[in-house]
């Protein structure tokens, strides 16, 4: 079954939101709880280029996690507020809207467009308000967290997981072979590791093997990302020791989830 990275609307916003950071333009999100389809996004978009036909907006949908997402160009925290309201006295008078409204803006909210909508999705999904309440995106206050090793020689991998990651406040450490790894895991002693089993200089079993060796070091716990899917490969790497198997593709959101919980186990 194929998986996403994140929400749909977050795949749909991606080139968007890339192009306001490179140009350090201004951007209004807002993202709604909303039981809506296709055809009725279609709806509200139209009521919403009536209302403010000047407007630059994108929207998009996540019907599975029932959320709307608008892109409102241009745009401050203010005005993104002011248009939510029409967004949601039209979701609340035709049954659609389910939960909270949550607006933010880049760069009034946070300096990082993609990784604020990330952070958006994920608390408007984990923190669902009452129904019909809008609440202003606040930038977290980041405190110092756990490092994290990430091993893959996929490049876009360790980029995109590094930048969700350092975004959130952890102190990330990386290597593209097992080699490498073993000298980042000796030097930065990280509180987990997140490894590729398919590693070049020192295989991915022989890497997981050798840092939970290393002398004068407590083991940290190792989470294995991967394209290998086979139950076998599935069995041979917990009997290695590692604590948790996650497949590629996949979601950030639950790679973080899974990832503090080991974290959480290992400060219990």
């Amino acid at each position: 079954m194929e998986q996403q990275v994140g929400s749909r609307i977050i795949q749909t916003f991606h080139h968007f939101l890339e192009y306001y950071q490179e140009s350090n333009l201004a951007c209004g999100m807002i993202i709604a709880r909303a039981d809506l389809n296709a055809k009725e996004l279609e709806k509200l978009k139209t009521h919403m280029e009536r209302l403010e036909p000047e407007v630059g907006v994108q929207f998009s949908h996540d019907q599975t996690e029932g959320l709307v997402g608008i892109l409102l160009d241009n745009r401050t925290i203010g005005y993104s507020h002011f248009y939510s309201l029409y967004v949601k006295d039209f979701l609340e008078e035709n049954g659609y809207l389910s939960g909270s409204i949550l607006v933010g803006s880049f760069p009034e909210s946070s300096p990082f467009a993609e990784q604020m909508l990330f952070d958006m999705v994920s608390e408007i999904i984990s923190e669902n308000g009452p129904q019909g309440e809008i609440r202003v995106f606040k930038k977290e206050n980041k405190k110092k967290k756990d490092s994290i090793l990430i091993v893959d020689s996929d490049e876009k991998v360790l980029e995109l997981v590094t930048s969700y990651f350092t975004h959130k406040g952890y102190t990330v450490h990386t290597a593209t072979d097992g080699k490498e790894g073993v000298a980042q895991y000796e030097k930065h002693h990280p509180s987990l590791v997140i490894t590729e089993i398919n590693l070049s200089a020192l295989g991915g079993y022989q890497f997981i093997h050798h840092i939970q060796h290393v002398e004068a070091i407590k083991a940290a716990p190792i989470m294995v990302l991967t394209n290998k899917q086979l139950e076998e490969d599935v069995k041979r790497t917990f009997e290695y020791g590692v604590s948790d198997y996650v497949t590629k593709p996949f979601s950030l959101m639950e790679l973080e989830s899974r990832m503090v919980q080991l974290l959480q186990a290992v400060h219990s």
